[in-house]
């Protein structure tokens, strides 16, 4: 089983959005890189369903990911909203299981406790920037396979 872990792409700042968190968008900046950075997913991860956080930035960003891959599945729930712990990131994971390639689109620090968690190495001091991307491989014992920020294919033409 592939999962990958997408933190959401850069939204408004909190000083910019004075309304309910989890209404908080994506920035206008945040949209045109997280499109840049999803066209080139195709050539490194197949993807069957979407997971989001219900957060409209996790949302908005999992919606740029599925115009990259129109026959994933796409789910939304609120136990991936911020906060999450890695328990409620485990049952998703169970939930999704019939699945090979799963994309959760959530936050920080949940991501990076939940990945540190599903390692085995609950003090590992993983760093997930905005818009990033981390690949677990395996079953029920998981392995860091990969790790990607936007910046990184920046200036890939493909």
């Amino acid at each position: 089983m592939q999962l990958l872990f997408i933190r959401h792409a850069k939204a408004l700042s909190r000083e910019e959005w004075q309304e309910d968190d989890l209404l908080r968008p994506l920035s206008k900046d945040g949209i045109k890189k997280a499109k840049l950075f999803f066209k080139k997913f195709p050539l490194m991860f197949q993807i069957d369903v979407i997971v989001s956080s219900k957060a409209v930035r996790a949302v908005q960003t999992a919606k740029l990911l599925q115009e990259v891959y129109p026959n994933a599945k796409y789910y939304e729930t609120s136990r991936l909203n911020p906060g999450a712990t890695p328990l409620k990131y485990e049952e998703m994971i169970e939930r999704f299981r019939s699945y090979q390639n799963v994309a959760f689109i959530g936050h920080e620090p949940d991501i990076s406790q939940t990945i540190s968690h599903l390692i085995g190495c609950e003090e590992a001091n993983i760093l997930i920037k905005k818009g990033s991307v981390t690949q677990l491989q395996g079953d029920h014992i998981f392995e860091l396979t990969g790790m990607i920020y936007p910046k990184l294919l920046r200036n890939l033409e493909c």
